[in-house]
């Protein structure tokens, strides 16, 4: 049997088909059977790496696509494809699918490329203009946008409306089908595939009446003037030709298939031409299979979906009516009151929830329902010179001189202050170097230092500490906490450089002044100073909040760090890209706390720090407490980084990753622990191991070395107390 024939209806006809289908689509399918953009059918047994389909009309490439078939049992059908699309990369094999060298889950979503699953399809849809499905089988199919025309190479042919021309034709001229195959090779860097060898036509016995039987039958009655039958009539030909003899009508199938699929998308509505005995298809679960179904089902995860559609049909695995795909418990089909719904990579069930300082949400239909609840604000101060406001308006402020960070604006019932000061080589390099704490018009004083060293009006003082309504602890050697009973709290960070939190209560909301902002939910007026006028720059602003007049201005600075040394540079992006990366330790928060402002400023802090691995570490771990705050609890994204604060705690303390209790100590078997009633948001650092307890040296021992307490005082284990003849 000879090749298909090229180009055998005339071209006035071939056009006009095209017309009608929108000339928008290449395929291929079964054994070897390719269709151009233009609507030539042929056939190309070849096992090399081919281009399918690729932007070849301008200086720069849209898109590119390769496909490999074989080797293997089933070499004709596809084993992989290669995608560029616009600078991604994509890998697609049968149970793998790499973007830019990393595998991902679906549905995957980035640089204006979705891949899904479509009703038994794998499907990759490009905003710029194309669309790729793949039945994880023997067909491949892609539309391209008509903005493409004329500009294409490859396979799939040059999609200039024009079958034969110029795809099959060479300097006047006419390739066969394997020639122009051959041509679209591209071998790897050490490859060198062999082109495959013209087939003997060879003779077949006439019995493909089947074949015109089953296009013209009623199922396909509405496809004939939408798609021209003759192409695949040969193409069902040649696969009974070359078939085995048990079962011819198994052979139909992927030609039959391919015809379908093509007058779905042509706009026909192909009806359900499968039987028992021809070409059976099962589906997963409660699912049912249909020859034209909507392209894009209603799901769990989105239940409009179907409103989204593309105005043809395609066939697959379909829900019953009034069903949707339950995509998110793997349930199958399901009524939609049955849907589950996801919240940070967890699925909650129908009528359960979650709840956070702030919101308390039910899972609802596959929708959330959430009720906002009152709550409390933070304001930070992040590698020496990045603040937060209490309504998260971020600015810089390479300040040098001490600010009031926060107080109400109209008393003198606390005050926060902040020192921040000059610390590197450069004019931008700023650090906190304290914190203060003023109660009641300055009638006490708490002072924390960046050593950890805390000071109660102006007395050195040992932790844990309780005065004036505050008690000060260490939950972790990294941490200091200050909690009052005024609605204010303070997470010291002391390791690798010092940071802190500020967080007020909601009943402070709208009456705080200073750099934090007047936490009002208005990020527009977060400049206002007190006297009421909005600043309009963020130096300006900062300038009125110094404490000490002879304190040099804060100047507005625009400078990038990392501009100035390419070392930097590289070393910046390098470790603060793991907080964007969607693999990496920190992806599981990406969805709660977008790290894109966490990613600059530790861009910036590690290119302007002397010592930029403090500093980097310092941005890395700010992120991390952002999601504990959001109920992201973080671990091991210390593995490979910022690892000296782990291997470096005191003699007999261990690191751990989320402490949210108050730290063991020997003290408090004795005496109620006033820290044990304060919540904070988990921290790390050093504590005790499980089973042990921080004596007042310092040291972890276990509960038996531990010494006893008497209205304060520690009595030695082993020795007792004689007192108004009672013995202790």
């Amino acid at each position: 049997m000879s090749p298909v024939s090229l180009g055998n209806a005339p071209l006035c006809l071939t056009a006009a088909l095209n017309a009608a289908h929108g000339g928008r689509v290449c395929s291929t399918w079964g054994d070897f059977h390719y269709k151009t953009f233009d609507g030539d059918v042929f056939r190309f047994p070849g096992l090399c790496n081919y281009v399918f389909s690729a932007h070849c009309g301008s200086a720069y490439e849209d898109f590119n696509l390769q496909l490999r078939r074989g080797p293997g049992p089933n070499s004709t059908a596809p084993s992989r494809v290669t995608m560029k699309l616009d600078g991604l990369v994509v890998r697609l094999a049968k149970g793998s699918i790499l973007v830019n060298g990393r595998p991902i889950q679906l549905p995957f979503s980035q640089s204006g490329v979705l891949i899904e699953h479509s009703h038994g399809n794998l499907k990759v849809a490009a905003k710029l203009g194309l669309v790729f499905m793949w039945n994880q089988d023997d067909s491949l199919l892609l539309e391209l946008d008509a903005k493409y025309a004329n500009q294409t190479c490859g396979l799939c042919g040059d999609f200039n409306g024009v079958p034969v021309y110029n795809e099959f034709f060479s300097h006047n001229v006419r390739l066969t089908p394997t020639e122009f195959g051959s041509l679209q090779k591209m071998d790897g860097p050490t490859e060198q595939c062999q082109d495959p060898v013209p087939e003997d036509a060879g003779t077949c016995s006439d019995d493909s009446g089947i074949c015109e039987e089953m296009l013209s039958s009623e199922p396909f009655s509405g496809c004939a003037h939408l798609v021209n039958t003759s192409s695949y009539l040969e193409a069902c030909r040649h696969d009974l030709c070359h078939c085995s003899r048990v079962n011819l009508t198994s052979c139909l199938c992927h030609t039959l298939a391919e015809y379908s699929r093509q007058c779905a998308h042509a706009g026909g509505l192909p009806l359900d031409w499968r039987g028992p005995q021809l070409c059976p298809q099962t589906c997963p679960l409660n699912m049912q299979y249909r020859e034209c179904g909507p392209p894009c089902a209603d799901t769990c995860s989105n239940p409009e979906r179907s409103q989204l559609c593309e105005d043809h049909c395609i066939a697959g695995c379909f829900c019953p009516k009034g069903m949707v795909l339950d995509d998110i418990g793997q349930a199958g089909c399901v009524p939609v009151s049955g849907c589950s719904c996801v919240y940070n990579g967890a699925t909650y069930a129908p009528g359960t929830g979650y709840s956070t300082g702030c919101t308390n949400c039910t899972c609802s239909g596959g929708r959330w329902t959430c009720q906002e609840a009152p709550c409390p604000g933070t304001c930070s101060v992040l590698g020496g010179a990045h603040i937060s406001t209490f309504d998260e308006k971020q600015y810089r402020v390479p300040g040098d001189c001490s600010y009031v960070l926060a107080k109400p604006c109209d008393s003198s019932a606390f005050t926060v202050l902040a020192e921040l000061r000059r610390c590197g080589l450069t004019d931008s390099e700023t650090c906190l170097k304290s914190l203060t704490l003023s109660l009641g018009g300055g009638h006490t004083v708490f002072m924390v230092k960046a050593s950890g060293e805390v000071f109660v009006n102006q007395i050195y003082t040992q932790l844990p500490v309780s005065a004036a309504n505050v008690t000060l602890f260490r939950p972790s050697t990294f941490f200091i906490i200050a909690q009052t009973q005024l609605g204010l709290q303070l997470d010291i960070q002391l390791v690798p450089i010092m940071q802190v939190f500020v967080r007020l209560a909601p009943q402070n909301r709208g009456q705080s002044c200073g750099l934090c902002g007047n936490f009002n939910q208005n990020q527009a007026d977060d400049f206002r100073t007190i006297s009421g006028v909005v600043e309009g720059s963020a130096a300006a602003f900062a300038n009125t909040w110094k404490t000490q007049a002879a304190c040099p201005n804060v100047k507005n600075s625009f400078e990038d760090p990392c501009s100035l040394s390419v070392e930097n540079e590289k070393y910046a992006q390098h470790w603060c890209s793991r907080l964007t990366d969607p693999h990496g330790p920190f992806a599981q928060c990406h969805s709660a706390v977008d790290p894109s402002t966490y990613y600059s400023n530790c861009l910036f802090d590690t290119c302007n720090c002397e010592k930029s691995e403090d500093c980097m570490c310092a941005a890395l771990s700010s992120y991390v407490r952002a999601c504990a705050a959001r109920g992201v609890l973080l671990s091991d994204w210390r593995d490979g980084v910022c690892t000296k604060p782990m291997a470096t705690c005191p003699k007999s303390l261990v690191y751990r990753y989320n402490i949210s209790t108050c730290p063991p100590t020997c003290r408090a078997r004795s005496d109620e622990d006033a820290t044990c009633s304060i919540s904070f948001i988990p921290v790390d650092g050093c504590t005790c191991p499980n089973g042990t307890f921080l004596d007042d040296a310092g040291v972890c021992v276990p509960a038996a070395s531990c010494p006893c307490y008497l209205q304060g005082s520690a009595i030695p284990n082993g020795e007792s107390l004689h007192e108004q003849g009672a013995v202790w």
